[in-house]
């Protein structure tokens, strides 16, 4: 009975700490700002937390193409604009018009965790074309 007790109790504080290490995501959306979208994530604390993937896909796209890389500096909330929405990636040259999911990855020392938002807002027509014009000349 001892024995059982006390393998419960070391599984219970392993547990508890590795609760204690895992980032925990608050806050996570994509928002339209004229012909860009703006992706705001928070963490809770960034314990273990060794880098953020940002990955963006269009309704027709065959798989998510990779935005950004964003080493964590100890603030907890981060931001990206995505100002490229119109133009694609190198990879891609995403021409749909939604909707828009985004995936970040979280990665720590212990794995990763994967997280993703469907941009609420539809672009409009206008909006659409503004940003297609804009891209030609960057």
């Amino acid at each position: 009975m001892t024995r059982r007790f006390i393998l419960s109790l070391l599984f219970t504080l392993l547990l508890a700490a590795s609760a204690a290490w895992a980032v925990t995501l608050t806050v996570f959306q994509a928002t339209l700002e004229g012909a860009s979208v703006r992706v705001e994530w928070e963490v809770l604390n960034e314990n273990g937390l060794t880098s953020f993937e940002l990955y963006r896909k269009g309704a027709t796209d065959p798989g998510f193409d990779r935005l950004s890389t964003v080493v964590p500096t100890g603030q907890r909330r981060y931001q990206y604009l995505d100002a490229n929405l119109y133009r694609g990636t190198a990879s891609t040259a995403s021409t749909n018009s939604g909707p828009y999911t985004y995936r970040l990855q979280v990665k720590t020392t212990t794995g990763e965790q994967v997280y993703t938002t469907l941009l609420s807002q539809t672009p409009s027509a206008v909006q659409r074309s503004w940003g297609s014009i804009k891209s030609m000349f960057r």
